[in-house]
């Protein structure tokens, strides 16, 4: 499972406290992941600042083709992703499957 932060475009490790994530429905860790700094906190809001200039002046009909690039990545991960969102939320594997991957 992947666990770092993007920021800026770059995958980086949390410099924060590690906190657990937990599967309500076993109550067992799934994964222990280090939070933000308030640094880079501060780093990924400007960033998101900064990159919405040149996204709010792309053509709607290029950001539309990113958008379903993406929609087709999600899809093509969705079990994978449902599993997460079922561990993570103690929701049905098929309700995460069948409910919200669709609705993503």
């Amino acid at each position: 499972m992947q666990t770092k932060l993007l920021i800026n475009g770059q995958l980086l490790d949390g410099d924060g406290p590690t906190q657990p994530v937990f599967n309500p429905a076993l109550g067992r860790v799934l994964v222990e992941i280090n939070e933000a700094s308030e640094a880079q906190v501060d780093a990924a809001v400007r960033a998101a600042d900064a990159a919405f200039d040149s996204w709010s002046q792309t053509p709607p009909k290029e950001r539309s083709l990113l958008l379903l690039k993406l929609a087709d990545a999600i899809e093509a991960h969705g079990e994978e992703l449902a599993k997460l969102e079922s561990d993570n939320c103690g929701k049905p594997y098929t309700a995460a499957l069948n409910d919200e991957i669709p609705a993503i």
